[in-house]
């Protein structure tokens, strides 16, 4: 198992400051959400021409990281925007192809205009199905993440188990999963077929409702991360870990500079210890 932490968490970071404390702190890898002030990062300066991927990619390769994914906001539940949605997902499987990357994150996200949720949910198949192909095309696997109206291992695995594809997988977001009232077993036992990346954060608050619940260093909440990773190690699961810490969203939040090597000791940790149960 290898651990990797989203830039979502440190919007500020130049790309070298990411490069350069990722290392440092230990992290296997990055998840591209957006560098400075380009969420979508397709249309970043470092990813806008081959050349500026070209160096971008050997920069990151450099400092011995890889890319666990490219996160893009592409969601095909409902018919708002699904032209946009399209582009952007296409546009960052193109830059995974190119930067060597093997999977981009896409949501489902929520049937509107009046719409049911079995009407949103069959566009949503039909979608992922077609991009399925297009990624196949590019040697890239879109990954649904369980998130808005699709946030349970259920849900997602429903869903896939229906798309049928080989090129289309789950991003199990623990949190997510977790806050919907999903036991960390009943997750990963829907997931396991599809399950290509996992995202972890911690939170605490009110026992009454997870809504209300604030992000916190790992460890300090009650998300139970540690289970989590048990349970995947007990299942072989080998891919990435990723730390999504949503400062971008909420700037409120501890700086990257805190949190980014508190999550990596920590969930090594809890790897390690896995490992060895394991054994």
């Amino acid at each position: 198992m290898k651990i990797s932490v989203s830039t979502l968490g440190c919007p500020a970071w130049t790309l070298d400051e990411i490069l350069t404390n990722c290392q440092r702190y230990g992290y296997d890898g990055i998840e591209l959400r957006g560098i400075e002030n380009h969420l979508d990062i397709t249309t970043s300066p470092y990813f806008a021409t081959p050349a500026a991927i070209a160096a971008t990619k050997a920069q990151i390769e450099g400092a011995g990281l890889s890319i666990s994914a490219i996160d893009c906001s592409a969601q095909f539940a409902s018919p708002q925007g699904i032209e946009a949605s399209r582009a952007e997902a296409r546009a960052a499987i193109d830059l995974a192809n190119a930067l060597g990357a093997g999977f981009i994150r896409v949501f489902g996200g929520e049937a509107t205009d009046g719409e049911s949720r079995a009407r949103g949910t069959q566009r949503l198949i039909e979608e992922l199905r077609v991009l399925g192909d297009y990624a196949f095309e590019r040697n890239v696997t879109v990954l649904l993440e369980n998130h808005d109206t699709y946030i349970t291992g259920a849900d997602v695995a429903d869903i896939l188990s229906r798309v049928g594809h080989a090129s289309v997988g789950a991003l199990w977001d623990v949190h997510n999963s977790v806050s919907a009232g999903e036991s960390i077993s009943n997750s990963v036992s829907a997931l396991w077929p599809f399950l290509r990346l996992v995202h972890v954060k911690d939170s605490g608050g009110s026992a009454e409702s997870k809504a209300d619940h604030t992000y916190c260093l790992l460890g300090d909440g009650d998300i139970p991360i540690r289970e989590s990773i048990a349970e995947l190690t007990a299942r072989g699961y080998e891919g990435y870990v990723s730390v999504e810490w949503e400062k971008l969203w909420q700037p409120k939040l501890m700086e990257p500079e805190v949190v980014f090597p508190q999550y990596a000791n920590v969930l090594q940790e809890y790897v390690d210890q896995a490992s060895l149960m394991k054994v």
